[in-house]
């Protein structure tokens, strides 16, 4: 089996074959079968991040969040992930991360209760929930706090793969969503 890198750089290489156009309507049928999900109607709080051009553009998913629940972002401080709560215009009071990440700049923190849905990112994950980040475990950590919360991996149909090197460390997300298939883990 590969290693973690290497499917990371074989990631980034395949991302580069495709035009930004080229996952619109991907994209828009994981938006749509997320917005109709249960995990997503039961929220109260949704707990997204702001899409780099590799992933799946939940833009839609962040405007209807803002318009009809309680929506918090991720800000990196040091080795942990924050999430803070924003409000509309939040996308012109932003910073740029050292990934390239658009962080929210203020707002209260937010924590995770049973009414809550993370939203996680990834390079990659399986069908059965394990994921590949970016190598830096931001997600790990956070998430491991808050085992109880139910969690939502999205990624395209390129970063859905039948098998990916983890290690005991890398916490799996309870459903994966992929071009408008959501798969229970």
């Amino acid at each position: 089996m590969q290693t973690k890198e290497e499917v990371r750089s074989s990631l980034r290489q395949r991302s580069k074959q495709f035009a930004p156009s080229s996952f619109i309507l991907e994209d828009r049928a994981s938006v749509d079968a997320l917005l109709r999900s249960p995990s997503y109607e039961n929220c109260a709080t949704l707990f997204a991040f702001s899409p780099l051009p590799s992933e799946v553009d939940i833009s839609l998913v962040l405007e209807d969040a803002l318009s009809h629940k309680r929506l918090a972002l991720p800000r990196c401080q040091g080795d942990s992930l924050k999430f803070l709560f924003v409000s509309a215009g939040w996308n012109e009071r932003v910073r740029l991360s050292k990934l390239g990440v658009r962080e929210p700049i203020g707002g209260d923190i937010a924590i995770p209760d049973s009414q809550s849905l993370i939203l996680v990112p990834a390079m990659a994950y399986t069908t059965t929930g394990e994921r590949l980040g970016r190598g830096k475990g931001y997600y790990d950590r956070y998430l491991e706090e808050f085992p109880t919360i139910p969690t939502v991996g999205i990624c395209r149909s390129y970063q859905l793969l039948d098998s990916l090197p983890t290690e005991d460390w890398d916490v799996q997300v309870g459903e994966v969503l992929c071009n408008g298939v959501i798969y229970q883990t």
